[in-house]
Order: C-alpha cells, then structure tokens, then sequence
C-alpha cells in the first residue's frame, strides 16, 4: 500500500502497485480575525462552533475543538477535525487553522485483448503469457477494473469468432481465469488475426459503452500478423489497425502493444504503439501500398517512439515484469475532491501540485487545472510525468476551499 506523510504526499513505491494510487490527506492552514469590536477575548469552542468575541479589539483566543472560533456576526465554518481559532482583532470574518480533505484519483480500466491465432499456440507463447496475465490481474484486481477478450476467425467460417469475460469490472480475475481457461483450447481449422475488426467492432464500442469514470486503455497482446479472415497483403491489414487504434485513441482510449515479431512485423508494432500513443505513424515506404491504402490510418514523414514491449515469450517472470511495466501507464491523471468541499475556481492557482517535489503549473495546456469546482486534472507533460513519478502532493490554502 502506500505511504501517508503529513506533507499530504502519495507515494508510488512500486510499480507493481503503481495502480493502488488512494486518498492522500492534504494539510491546509491559514490565519483569521476576530469579527466582534471589543475587547474582551474570544475562545475556540470544543467539539463545536467556537466561542464569539467580546467587544473591542482584544487578541481573540484559541481552543482546540472541532469548531472555528469568530466575533459575533462573523459567518462561521464547522470542519470536523480542525481546531478553533478567533482573530487577533476586529474587522472581517475568520477562517480555518487546519482542515484536511481528500484527492481521489479516478479507477482505471483496462480491457486485455489477446490475440488467438494458431501461431499463439505453436509459439509456446500461450500458457507463459496466461500465467504473466492472472497473475498482474490477479495483483491488481482491487484497483484497476479489468476485462478481457480474445480473437481469432476461420476464414468463410466466423470472423471474428470471440472469446472472453463477460463485462468489465473490479475484483474480476476468477472471471477472467474461467475464460482464459476456455480458450486454451485451440479452435479448428485455419485460424486468422482480424485484428481491426475486433477492434471496431467489439473492443472499442464495449469500452465507449462503459460508464463509470476513468481512463480507459486496450492492452494488444499479439504475435503475428493481422489479416481480414482472407489472404489480402499485410499492408492492408496493417492499415486497418493503425486506423482502428488512431480511431480509438482519438475517443479517449488509449493502446498499449505487448508483442513479438522482427522486420517488417517489428515495424508495424511501432507504428500501433505509436497509434496507441497518439503520436505520429510513419508513413510506409513500400511501392505497393498505396494499392489498399483508403485512408484508414493517418501517416507522417517521421514516426513516434512510443513503447511497445518485446518480452522474452517463454519466460514466465519476463512476461509479469513487462505486462507490470505495461499497466503502469494507467495511471490517472483525474483526481476527484472527496466530501463536502469545493474548490473556489476564481482562486483555484493558489494551490500548488508537486510530482518528486517539483511543482506543477497551474496550466491547462501541460500542468495541472480544475476541470470543475471538484476535480483536479494532470493534462500534457505533467499527465505523463505523473506515469514515472514516484510521489504526488497537493497543497491547497484553506481560503480558496469552500463548503458545498
């Protein structure tokens, strides 16, 4: 689990618990003054409301307590846990000394998609990969919903022809074991790859579909090559995936690739790394694929260098060490304010936000923002800065915290 400092700072101390990342309490602290004009002294209230203020201008006292001490007529404030405390002198209302509050950050969903063509299972691939695969969802189950889903067709036959766990959620790995059981077994005839199918018509809508909140990503575990259910060139059929996975990274669901492959399959998990990534995909230099190119996929001159993982397939440690590496990009960048208190957005750049001890801007291009009155976003650099840091901490001054 993670560490809890009074610093209000969350820890990332492993990245196989990258996903775990839970409430951190934030310190907040500022002065107030009493609201009376006498000069008598005010004293905190305990476990409640605290005392008014006398008249004149006397230093108003403080109290331990649940309450804030004020003048009489001044507005006051009752935050469980805070102490009391009155002002030094007359004049405008008072506020808190301390108050603690919650940033949550959203849950993470992860649809695993696995490719089940026949290589899958002549490559020694399937069983070390299905061991790596419980075992991560088997970890991290309690933080990150999971689904998953796997593919394969039979040309003239059933194209895709599916297989998986019914829904997606928290807590699912006994779900998802019985499934990954049951397509152990190796289906009959000619088995084919259509990846961009399954993409388009299965993956993507379920996960749009999917209500709750939170980032949402494929995990793509293949080792071959795509095809449409026929004998149709590579090219084409890669061309289809890069469209199919731009498609979904541009509806907010990112892919992260897992495979093996050299050459000119290598290539082409770049250029789906990169699709998944939102980054460039080169365009390809073969003379014969402007023949089925119909605008599936969007090219560039250069392509991106986002990740894509190339673990040893028969080793079973390999395979959890990069499926770890792998999930740990889910990281949210979305934190909710829990309980009954909001954010003042006027005032909102007051706070500050800190990954490894260095602040984050308040900047809604590459730092931080509200994206309302109760959630707090990490966009850009900062949102990918948040995948390798190690600790967050938030510190907001208690003036701009308001009572819902």
């Amino acid at each position: 689990m993670y560490r809890f400092s009074m610093s209000s700072t969350l820890y990332f101390p492993r990245l196989s618990l990258v996903l775990a990342v839970l409430a951190t309490g934030i310190a907040v602290s500022c002065g107030g003054k009493n609201d009376g004009d006498g000069s008598s002294q005010g004293s905190g209230g305990i476990g409640g409301h605290g005392g008014s203020g006398g008249a004149g201008d006397g230093v108003g006292g403080v109290g331990p307590g649940s309450g804030s001490g004020f003048g009489d007529g001044g507005a006051g404030l009752d935050f469980a846990g805070s102490h009391g405390s009155s002002g030094t002198d007359g004049g405008g209302g008072g506020a808190c000394q301390q108050l603690d509050i919650t940033f949550e950050p959203q849950t993470p969903t992860v649809m695993i998609v696995v490719d089940r063509s026949g290589s899958m299972y002549g490559s020694g691939f399937w069983d070390p990969l299905k061991t790596a695969v419980l075992s991560v969802v088997d970890r991290l189950q309690d933080r990150v919903r999971f689904g998953f889903l796997t593919f394969t067709g039979t040309a003239n036959q059933q194209c895709p022809l599916l297989a998986g766990a019914d829904g997606i959620a928290l807590n699912h790995h006994a779900a998802i074991a019985a499934a990954y059981d049951e397509a152990s077994t190796v289906p009959p005839g000619k088995l084919e790859t259509p990846t961009a199918m399954t993409f388009n018509e299965t993956v993507v809508p379920e996960l749009l579909a999917f209500p709750e909140p939170g980032p949402k990503y494929i995990l793509f575990v293949t080792d071959g090559e795509p095809d449409r259910c026929d004998d149709v060139r590579a090219e084409c059929a890669r061309d289809d995936v890069v469209g199919a996975v731009q498609d979904a990274y541009e509806q907010g669901i990112g892919t992260f690739v897992f495979g093996l492959g050299s050459g000119a399959l290598a290539q082409h998990l770049q250029d789906v790394a990169n699709a998944g990534a939102g980054q460039p995909v080169e365009r390809p230099r073969s003379g014969t694929d402007a023949d089925c190119f119909l605008g599936a996929g969007t090219y560039a001159d250069a392509g991106g260098t986002a990740t894509y993982y190339t673990p040893d397939p028969t080793d079973a440690s390999s395979l959890e060490d990069e499926l770890d590496a792998a999930i740990a990009g889910v990281k949210s960048c979305t934190f909710d304010l829990q309980g009954s208190i909001e954010v003042d957005l006027r005032n909102a750049s007051l706070g500050q936000v800190l990954l490894d001890g260095t602040p984050v801007p308040y900047d809604a291009q590459n730092g931080w923002t509200m994206e309302s009155a109760t959630q707090l976003t990490l966009v850009g650099d900062a949102c990918e800065q948040l995948k390798d840091a190690q600790e967050i901490s938030f510190d907001f001054p208690c003036e701009i915290l308001v009572p819902q």
